[in-house]
């Protein structure tokens, strides 16, 4: 099995953006799966695929990377560079920010992180029409 270099993340990118500009790293995850590349490698967690990111932001440059937030359970994608407007409005509709590689690490472009403006729980499920909690009640 291959593992998964920084032109093969770009040939996932590509192929993946027709239906979509912005490409999730669990469809590029998957895309290795259903084409027999390894994106595990060893090490981490998907070491393979955060090697291959590297390795294309420190080289040619052919993918814009987007992250939901600074943490390590934040969400991840790519866009072709030819997609960027398309891709920077997706990612704004998610709420993801863009980064750039600076030779050192992965800087936020406009500003900072993304502010997270999802919020889970009953609080969450009353904004979107759901019932209201009723905590303290019994049924009979």
């Amino acid at each position: 099995m291959r593992v998964l270099t920084s032109d093969l993340l770009v040939a996932a990118v590509t192929e993946l953006s027709k239906g979509s500009r912005l490409v999730r790293a669990r469809d590029v995850v998957a895309w290795c799966e259903y084409n027999g590349v390894d994106a595990q490698g060893d090490g981490f967690k998907n070491q393979a695929l955060w090697e291959a990111d590297h390795d294309e932001a420190r080289g040619r440059h052919r993918l814009l990377k987007f992250r939901s937030g600074e943490s390590r359970q934040s969400r991840m994608g790519w866009a072709l560079v030819a997609h960027g407007d398309r891709a920077r409005e997706a990612a704004a509709h998610l709420g993801w920010g863009e980064q750039c590689w600076n030779g050192e690490a992965w800087d936020w472009l406009r500003g900072g992180p993304p502010v997270p403006t999802r919020r889970y729980g009953a609080a969450a499920h009353e904004e979107q029409g759901g019932c209201p909690t009723t905590e303290g009640t019994s049924p009979g």
